[in-house]
């Protein structure tokens, strides 16, 4: 799985900005960056469960629709193909929002917690990636 770059450079820079200190560094009060990572918890969930729509179109074996025809085969495929594209790009929002819940916690000087969710971004790919890609392997994709 490839998962597309969608502001988690971003939310890295303003990571080490927050953890660089010196005059050019990122900070926060503590409430605010704790109403921040909130905010990127909430959004997390959210992406979550739009997840579990798009595997339902992306795991449709046949022509879910279509006729049983080879332009039947072709469209599901493609419809296929845009769901598992749907499923990568959900993916790298999840770890977007980690990143920024990371940086605004680092910000606030939650560097135990900021590191939680810099783990959780790492985890969140990982585990997509291990598990689509086991899900190709027993499809004969792989």
């Amino acid at each position: 799985m490839s998962v597309p770059e969608v502001g988690q450079s971003t939310a890295r820079r303003l990571y080490r900005a927050a953890t660089a200190g010196g005059a050019d560094s990122f900070t926060l009060a503590e409430d605010v960056a704790l109403r921040l990572a909130h905010a990127c918890d909430t959004l997390v969930a959210e992406l979550e469960a739009a997840r579990l729509g798009g595997h339902r179109i992306a795991e449709t074996d046949g022509t879910a629709g279509f006729p049983d025809l080879p332009t039947g085969h072709a469209l599901a495929a493609g419809f296929r193909g845009k769901a598992v594209q749907y499923l990568e790009t959900l993916t790298a929002l999840q770890e977007t929002a980690l990143c920024f819940k990371a940086a605004y916690l680092a910000a606030g000087g939650k560097l135990a917690e900021a590191d939680l969710a810099n783990r959780a971004a790492l985890a969140v790919v990982a585990a997509r990636s291990g598990s689509d890609h086991d899900r190709h392997e027993q499809d004969g994709h792989g």
